[in-house]
């Protein structure tokens, strides 16, 4: 059985890119594949996004905010095939539901109230490739999630062919959404692909015209 991979938190800094952003004046943080990072500071969070999905998860009252990054793992092409978000002992099940408690912890921690937060949801482009399902299954788990957990989904832009960057106020809730083009896709894919790999390890320039407000 393919060993749990352990989402990162904030505190590991290869999954962590901080940086300052001179047009806008204010501090960026990017989350890569795998990566969680929540605040109550004001900054701004964002990632690339393939197939994996991105959950943008905040508490309007307590001011506090963050994202996860994260893509579900499978054995095979059969299990991958056959899986369905309502078999929970599943391996990519245990996965999603750990990245995104993990996320709602850490949220909680800061001292945010899980029947306070709201959420919005990025992310599970069909990409081309030997992944090409996985874009519909990660969507498959995060919409039977949020319904379970009965989390408050304002907003969502998932499925599709193109790839997305995602920006997230942590404070406010707002969203940027931008569609990635085409000949800048090989980036993110090459992230994505580069997460998959290690999952399957460890079982044996653009326009701010096109950005859309969500």
């Amino acid at each position: 059985m393919m060993a749990l991979h352990t989402p990162r938190s904030d505190s590991d800094n290869t999954h962590i890119s901080r940086f300052f952003h001179r047009k806008h004046q204010h501090h960026m943080v990017k989350v890569m594949p795998g990566g969680v990072y929540c605040t109550n500071t004001k900054e701004v969070i964002c990632t690339g996004l393939g197939s994996c999905i991105a959950a943008c998860v905040w508490d309007p009252e307590a001011h506090v905010g963050g994202m996860n990054h994260f893509l579900l793992p499978f054995d095979s092409k059969d299990q991958l095939r056959h899986w369905h978000p309502s078999d929970a002992v599943t391996t990519a099940s245990r996965y999603g539901s750990h990245a995104m408690e993990m996320l709602i912890n850490q949220l909680i921690g800061l001292g945010a109230h899980r029947e306070c937060l709201h959420t919005k949801l990025f992310g599970g482009a069909q990409m081309l490739g030997k992944h090409s399902m996985i874009g519909e299954k990660n969507i498959e788990f995060i919409l039977n999630y949020v319904k379970q957990e009965n989390l408050t989904v304002d907003a969502l832009d998932l499925g599709g062919l193109e790839p997305r960057k995602v920006m997230f106020d942590p404070l406010s809730g707002k969203a940027w959404l931008k569609r990635i083009p085409f000949t800048e896709v090989h980036q993110v894919k090459h992230q994505e692909e580069q997460y998959a790999s290690q999952l399957d390890k460890e079982s044996h320039r653009s326009h701010d015209d096109d950005v859309e407000l969500f």
